[in-house]
């Protein structure tokens, strides 16, 4: 027996519901006239794997706090250092963009939210995009939220590694033999059972965000934007400024600087198999942890430059809370400066954990070599996995410890690709909104499609800032991205297309998706019946029920639903295409 279902894309799946080694799925551009094989030469074939189930004991699994806290690890450092550049053209033009960009996560995180109650499998935006727009594109996405996070973790620990080496006075040729010790101990750390790495996650996350609060309390008093926040016109010394420049040079070229406060925050959604109902508990961390970051990023952004000596001494330190750390507690630049480290340790081990938790689902998908040894592992190849996430961000930090050039455009670089995963998963949710109308059983953003569209607009111009020549970069960012992309698509024409598989999550969510775009596509013909149809719509139907195949037209068999009480008509040679 043979069902045939229409993927997301327009593309026909096939499926063989033996009992055999697995289900085959065989994916094929609809036929067309000249086409007399079912078997075209584009066709895909796809075999639905059981995939290894990782069991997790109850003790060892997250609860909503633990996977908050994880985002807090993750984002937290971020706002502690070099956003402050962007005070340079005012107050005004960075403050605004600053809560534009803030409120577009929050959005994209509500929408991503509302996903994590719908598809509740492992795979992130990489298994949402793969479900909806399809198998190359869930590849390429998989790769680039891989690159993503590994070049996040590979820049913060270069910048550990150069905090000891200035503050301690220590040769600059350590520094790679530091990076290795980062990795190793984030290795070790995320090996550690569930119980005890998850609760001390909590204790980290309050190390991280600790800072913050002693911060943003302790300098209100001396806060005085009216006095403090604005610069002095450059002509008469004299003139306060509160804005300057163009939009090239207050928009474009600060707008990277804004997502520092929340950038990889959707890496939670990664985590999902390994808490306690994931689709309650994900989407409470993430907002939990969004909100948090929220308030964090708004208190800073607006005391930093209210604070003496102004706004013009504060675009030019390293650490801008420094200053505040100093006038509420007596506490040294130095003791400041190591009061940050904890949030920096845990930004570059925070992406491990979901780097590896990716590069399993590729590996479970037989989209990476076989010969890795990752395929069906379940938690017993995370250590694995994750080693070899380590050994991808080692290679990005000895390219930039040899090229500055490559160093000054890493962070661009995964901010580039991160832009394209957040496109990708907005408008998967688009998709499950519109198109297959799927219900969430728990948390609905109440942005709805309105702020999905708004955030896609944001990021968007996101990239154009990144590869429209406003960092001054030379275009690094763009061409290392553009060969990145290059190179993933030759591997999976070469060797992953023919062998990818799905898990049979994938598949039921797949299948589901299909049966309810159908039944909604059903629904809308009936509704268009019953009305009335103008002139205009008659000769439009008209016209294309005159050009459309007998292969093109919807048939109930071919889903395996019957109409009524006919009897079971053999399928055709080609797939239903609409």
């Amino acid at each position: 027996m043979l069902a045939s279902i229409k993927g997301a894309t327009g593309q026909v799946i096939k499926v063989h519901p033996q009992p055999t080694t697995g289900q085959v799925i065989k994916v094929q551009s609809p036929p067309t006239a000249e086409q007399a094989h079912p078997e075209a030469p584009n066709a895909i074939t796809c075999k639905v794997n059981d995939v290894a189930v990782a069991e997790v004991a109850p003790r060892d699994c997250a609860t909503a706090l633990h996977v908050c806290c994880h985002g807090l690890v993750s984002v937290m450092a971020g706002q502690y250092y070099g956003w402050n550049a962007a005070l340079a053209t005012g107050f005004v033009p960075y403050v605004a963009s600053q809560l534009v960009m803030s409120v577009t996560y929050v959005i994209y995180m509500s929408c991503a939210a509302e996903i994590c109650g719908k598809i509740a499998f492992s795979g992130g935006t990489y298994g949402l995009s793969r479900v909806t727009l399809g198998y190359y594109c869930g590849y390429m996405v998989g790769f680039l939220e891989l690159l993503e996070y590994t070049a996040s973790t590979a820049v913060s620990v270069l910048f550990i590694g150069e905090l000891f080496t200035s503050d301690l006075g220590w040769d600059k040729r350590f520094e790679p033999l530091i990076w290795l010790a980062c990795y190793a101990s984030f290795v070790a750390f995320y090996s550690l059972p569930g119980r005890i790495m998850w609760n001390a996650s909590i204790g980290f996350a309050l190390l991280c965000y600790a800072p913050a609060v002693l911060y943003i309390f302790g300098s209100l008093k001396f806060a005085n934007l009216r006095q403090f926040g604005y610069l002095l016109d450059p002509v008469d010394n004299t003139t306060h400024v509160w804005a300057s420049g163009d939009i090239s040079s207050a928009y474009f070229a600060w707008l990277p600087y804004t997502t520092w406060a929340f950038a990889g925050i959707e890496c939670l959604s990664l985590v999902t198999d390994m808490t306690v109902q994931p689709k309650t508990t994900i989407p409470r961390g993430i907002l939990g942890a969004v909100a948090l970051l929220f308030l964090s990023n708004v208190g800073m952004v607006c005391l930093v430059p209210s604070l003496p000596p102004g706004i013009a001494a504060a675009t030019t330190v390293m650490y801008p809370l420094n200053n505040g750390l100093a006038m509420a507690y007596g506490i040294s630049e130095g003791v400041g400066t190591w009061l940050l480290l904890p949030a920096h340790m845990g930004m570059a081990a925070g992406f491990v954990l979901p780097c590896g938790r990716l590069i399993q689902a590729l590996a479970d998908s037989t989209l990476l070599p076989p010969w890795l040894g990752l395929k069906n592992l379940g938690h017993r190849g995370l250590t694995r996995a994750m080693i070899l996430s380590c050994g991808f961000g080692y290679v990005l930090c000895i390219l930039s410890y040899f090229s500055q050039d490559f160093c000054s455009a890493l962070q661009n670089m995964f901010l580039l690709v991160g832009s394209l995963c957040y496109g990708a998963q907005l408008l998967g949710f688009i998709l499950l909104r519109t198109t297959y109308k799927a219900e969430s059983n728990g948390f609905k953003a109440p942005f709805g499609l309105t702020g999905a569209v708004f955030a896609m607009v944001v990021y968007s111009l996101l990239a154009i800032s990144i590869i429209g020549g406003f960092q001054n970069d030379h275009g690094t960012a763009g061409l290392a991205a553009l060969g990145y992309c290059l190179l993933l698509t030759g591997y999976y024409y070469y060797a992953c297309k023919d062998r990818q598989t799905i898990s049979k999550d994938e598949y039921a969510s797949i299948f589901r998706f299909t049966i309810i775009k159908f039944n909604n596509l059903k629904r809308k013909a009936a509704r268009r019946v019953q009305r009335k149809p103008r002139f205009w719509h008659k000769v439009v139907s008209m016209l294309r029920s005159s050009t459309l195949l007998s292969t093109n037209r919807v048939s109930y068999i071919n889903v395996g639903v019957r109409q009524g009480s006919a009897p079971r008509r053999p399928a055709p040679p080609y797939p239903a295409t609409r």
